[in-house]
């Protein structure tokens, strides 16, 4: 029998039932031999350095007198799903979880990941991420957080999953009592149920920053005259979450340095606001090639500003040497009875999708402008040349 004293509380194991492995039947076998201490049995049991386990057993007064319940925990954790290096990840970032009573403590709260849709290679990597999951009140916190991510996720508990793989964080002690309010903050500036959805999904980092971090996020795409409750607003938030104003201005800048005056600025950020994140490299490699090669005007980039986010190697120059070339040879194309003039403006053909552009722009003149079609296959399309 172990016992062991961590904050004067004493655990025994006992037998378990493990409701969700249906065959781990057994408890964990005795060592036949008991390490003098548990920088013997993170040496000898768990691959640990010397040095390692002197480090890990420095955050805990613990000594071990048998090796029975730190096996049971080790043990559980295998048949759990993790994996050597996960456990030793885990017992170094909480050596206390070796005395947990398994019935009692990791059992019901790994149950109820895995009640949610939580996979076993799932499990070990939150976990092993975040062990500090394992020393909060199962009905206090891990309940009640998990309801609210419900709310905020809706019946798709494979978002969840999504989420809180990406952040395991979001289990924390902060979650429930930041994300409420979080949440209310966003229905305040009229966003709707799905946007919430979405913002938690694509900016998750962000849901761990609370109110008093997200607040100024809003006040400033506000600022930026995006009307509360467009369809602009949302991205305005997801465009400025990882900006400062430092950055914004920076970018500003950037823009009026190639003519924009402050109204055209203001239509960019209304129509795109991510055209003010752009990183300064690739904004200025845009603006060249649009001002410079293709001869647009500050308002007319202002009015379409998604071509900026574009890669230029991969879509911008490929789709504009077609659409040139195609223009300069006049060239007009009979499909399905009809008259295809490819004399159109070179944004038309830049915003659509590729499969569209390649199926009414570069396949109908494969055999009339080969050099045009095989060029852009090489570069905007090798898996088909």
């Amino acid at each position: 029998m172990l016992k062991l004293s961590i904050n004067g509380v004493k655990t025994i194991f006992s037998a378990h039932n493990f409701k969700w492995v249906s065959n781990y039947t057994s408890v964990a076998s005795k060592a036949s031999e008991i390490p003098n201490s548990m920088v013997d049995y993170l040496v000898n049991s768990l691959g640990f350095s010397k040095e390692e386990a002197f480090v890990t057993c420095s955050k805990v007064s613990t000594t071990f007198k048998s090796t029975e319940n730190p096996n049971s925990v080790v043990d559980f954790f295998k048949i759990s799903g993790f994996s050597q290096s996960q456990i030793k990840q885990l017992v170094s970032k909480e050596p206390r979880i070796l005395s947990s009573n398994v019935d009692k403590t990791l059992n019901p709260k790994i149950q109820a990941l895995h009640d949610l849709g939580f996979s076993k290679s799932d499990l070990a990597h939150v976990i092993s991420l975040y062990p500090d999951f394992c020393h909060r009140s199962l009905n206090d916190h891990i309940i009640p957080t998990i309801e609210i991510l419900k709310s905020i996720f809706g019946d798709d508990n494979e978002v969840l999953i999504h989420a809180v793989k990406k952040w395991p964080w979001l289990l924390g002690k902060g979650a429930k009592e930041e994300l409420p309010d979080l949440v209310s903050l966003l229905k305040s500036y009229r966003l709707s149920d799905h946007q919430i959805k979405l913002f938690a999904l694509w900016k998750t980092r962000n849901l761990l920053f609370g109110t008093k971090s997200l607040e100024p996020v809003l006040i400033r795409v506000e600022n930026l005259g995006i009307p509360r409750g467009s369809g602009m607003f949302f991205h305005g938030i997801c465009a400025l979450c990882s900006s400062t104003e430092a950055s914004l201005d920076a970018r500003k800048r950037i823009y009026k340095s190639y003519g924009f005056n402050d109204e055209d600025v203001l239509t960019l950020v209304r129509r795109n606001p991510h055209a003010l994140v752009i990183s300064e490299s690739k904004l200025r490699n845009g603006l060249d090639f649009f001002m410079k090669e293709a001869g647009y005007l500050p308002s007319q980039i202002a009015h379409v500003p998604n071509v900026l986010t574009y890669s230029l190697e991969k879509r911008v120059i490929p789709r504009y040497r077609v659409w040139k070339g195609l223009k300069e040879r006049g060239i007009q194309k009979v499909t399905n009875k009809k008259i295809k003039n490819v004399n159109v403006a070179f944004f038309s053909c830049l915003t659509i999708s590729e499969p569209r552009f390649f199926e009414k722009f570069v396949q109908p003149f494969k055999d009339e402008c080969p050099d045009i079609y095989s060029d852009y296959v090489k570069v905007a399309r090798p898996a088909l040349f």
